[in-house]
């Protein structure tokens, strides 16, 4: 026996284990890690699509008229730019008189 043959391990490594086994090993977490990103994007799309199909649904609901105010309650947009605001009265009136001459200042 020579000595080449003392150091030959059958095509082991040193754990003792094949290195097509590592390889196939690595192939498949690769595998599983493709499979689950799929899964992922899958899963995204099908919620995505029964979100639009809602929306879409929504989109042709009509409003009855019954539920409609006669004019918004909350809204940036003034009624007649021109007029002036009634005078308010309380704390709260005056700040916001004060606030909204501020801003016609700022404005003008």
């Amino acid at each position: 026996m020579s000595s080449l043959d003392l150091t030959r391990d059958d095509g082991r490594n040193v754990a003792g284990v094949l290195p097509e086994f590592i390889v196939l090993a690595v192939v498949a977490l690769v595998i599983a890690l493709a499979l689950a990103f799929a899964g992922g994007y899958v899963t995204r799309d099908i919620v995505s699509r029964k979100r639009r199909a809602e929306a879409r649904r929504w989109r042709e609901y009509s409003e009855p008229g019954w539920l409609r105010a006669s004019a918004p309650a909350n809204t940036n947009e003034a009624a007649n730019t021109n007029a002036i605001a009634a005078v308010a009265t309380g704390e709260l009136g005056q700040m916001l008189d004060r606030w909204e001459s501020r801003a016609r200042a700022r404005r003008a």
